[in-house]
C-alpha cells in the first residue's frame, strides 16, 4: 500500500464566488483583534523561515513567530505568500493592489490550524471558520490543510548590503549554487532545535546560526590547526566560526557546502543571544501514517508494515522498542533469546521518515495482530515518541 509524503499542498483556490464583503469583514476583523503591543513583538524569540519552509515543517514552525522575505499577493481581498510552488494565507497584511506581487519583510506568528482546538485562546478571535467553510468547505481543518501567518509587521524589503547568514536564509534564492563567506555561532548537531531536521550528509554536519537564522554546514568537519569542535558537546557551542562555501537548498533548509573553516570573533551586533541557552525542547514526533492503517482488515499474509513519523527518527531508538503479537498471542520482541513466534526486521529509511517492518515469513490467515512502538523511541533530538499501537486482521 502506498504512503504519501508529508509535502501536501499548502492552500486550496479562494472561490471565485466569495463575497467580496464577506472577506472585507473577515480580515478587517482580524486585524482589530490581533493588534499585539509592541514590546510584546519585540521581545518575542522568532525565527528566519521562508514560504518552502513553513509548508515543508509546520510541525516544526507551529505557535512560532517567524520573519520572512516573501512575495505577498491577493485575493478578493484575502492576502497571502507565495513562492512557485506554494501559497500561505496571511492575515493583518494589507493586500496589494491591482494583484500585482509585492516583496515584503513579514513579522508574525505561524500556524496549523488543523493542529489546534476550535477553543484554543490563540485563535479563539480568528475568523477560522468562516475561512474553513469558504476554501475547504468544511467547518474546521486537518492538520496542514489550513496553514496561516499572523501578521504583527509588515514593510517592504530593504535591499540587502553585505552577504550575510541571515541574508541567505531570508532570500536563499539569490544564492543558490554561489561560493559565499558567512559568519556564524557553532550549535552543533542541532543540539538546540535550531533546525527542522538533519540533511544526513555525513556525522560531522553541524549548525551555524547568527541572529534569528540558522544553516547546515555540510562537507567539513569543524576541526583546524588551532580548534577541534564536537558536534555533541554543547560546551564547543561558544566557538563563532567563519565558512566558505556553496548555497544549497534541500527540502526548504539552507546548506552550506563549506571549502574552508576557520575560527571568527564573536559578533555581538550579529548574535545578541547569550551563550547560555536552554534546549529547546522540539514538538514530540507524531506518525502521520501506517500502513495497513489502523483496525483495516484484510491485509495480506505477506504484508510489510510501515510507519511514517513526523520528524527526523534516531534509528537506533527502534533497536529492541518494536514488539508484535496475535492478539490472543504472547509479546514478543526482536533478539529474544528464545525464538519469537513471530519473526521480523526491521529497517528505518531516513529519507522519507518511515519504519519498514518486514515479516520472516507469512502471517497466520484470519488472525488480529498488534504492533506497537514501546517506550524508548526517540526523535533524533531525544524528544521521545509517545508508545503507539496499531491494531490490524490478516485476510486471505
Amino acid at each position: 500500500m502506498p504512503y504519501p509524503h508529508a509535502n501536501m499542498p499548502a492552500m486550496k483556490k479562494v472561490p471565485a464566488s466569495w463575497p467580496v464583503q464577506a472577506l472585507v469583514a473577515i480580515t478587517c476583523g482580524a486585524a482589530i483583534s490581533l493588534a499585539l503591543p509592541a514590546s510584546t513583538v519585540a521581545q518575542a524569540t522568532r525565527r528566519a523561515a521562508t514560504v518552502e519552509a513553513l509548508d515543508e515543517y509546520p510541525v516544526f514552525f507551529h505557535g512560532e513567530q517567524v520573519i520572512l522575505h516573501a512575495d505577498v499577493t491577493s485575493e478578493q481581498v484575502l492576502t497571502w505568500i507565495v513562492n512557485d510552488d506554494t501559497r500561505i494565507l496571511v492575515l493583518d497584511v494589507p493586500p496589494p493592489l491591482g494583484g500585482i506581487r509585492e516583496r515584503l519583510e513579514i513579522v508574525g506568528t505561524f500556524y496549523d490550524i488543523g493542529r489546534m482546538e476550535e477553543t484554543d485562546p490563540r485563535v479563539r478571535d480568528l475568523p477560522i471558520q468562516r475561512l474553513a467553510e469558504r476554501l475547504l468547505a468544511k467547518p474546521w481543518p486537518r492538520a496542514r490543510e489550513l496553514p496561516l501567518v499572523v501578521a504583527s509587521s509588515s514593510r517592504p524589503t530593504r535591499e540587502p548590503g553585505a552577504t550575510t547568514l541571515r541574508g541567505i536564509v531570508l532570500g536563499p534564492e539569490s544564492y543558490i549554487d554561489q561560493k559565499v563567506t558567512i559568519t556564524g555561532r557553532f550549535r552543533g548537531r542541532n543540539l538546540y532545535g535550531d533546525m527542522p531536521e538533519a540533511p544526513e550528509k555525513s556525522r560531522w554536519d553541524f549548525v551555524l546560526r547568527s541572529a534569528d537564522a540558522a544553516v547546515w554546514v555540510v562537507g567539513k568537519e569543524p576541526k583546524g590547526d588551532d580548534f577541534d569542535l564536537d558536534v555533541l558537546a554543547r560546551v564547543d557551542t561558544g566557538r563563532w566560526l567563519e565558512v566558505t562555501g556553496t548555497v544549497h537548498v534541500s527540502d526548504g533548509m539552507v546548506l552550506v557546502e563549506a571549502s574552508t573553516l576557520s575560527l571568527a570573533e564573536p559578533s555581538v551586533d550579529l548574535d545578541p543571544e547569550p551563550i547560555a541557552v536552554e534546549l529547546r525542547r522540539l514538538p514530540p514526533p507524531e506518525i502521520i501514517f501506517s500502513a495497513p492503517l489502523q483496525d483495516d482488515t484484510d491485509v495480506a499474509p505477506d504484508t510489510t508494515v510501515r510507519v511514517q513519523f513526523s520528524r527526523d527518527m534516531d534509528p537506533d531508538s527502534f533497536e529492541g522498542n518494536v514488539a508484535i503479537r496475535y492478539t490472543t498471542g504472547q509479546l514478543i520482541v526482536p533478539d529474544e533469546p528464545k525464538p519469537p513466534a513471530l519473526a521480523f526486521e526491521i529497517t528505518y529509511r531516513r529519507r522519507n521518515r518511515v519504519l519498514e517492518i518486514r515479516f520472516a515469513e507469512e502471517l497466520h490467515r484470519f488472525r488480529p495482530l498488534t504492533v506497537e512502538l514501546l517506550e524508548g523511541i526517540a526523535a533524533s533530538d531525544d524528544t521521545p515518541l509517545p508508545p503507539w499501537t496499531l491494531n490490524f486482521f490478516t485476510g486471505s
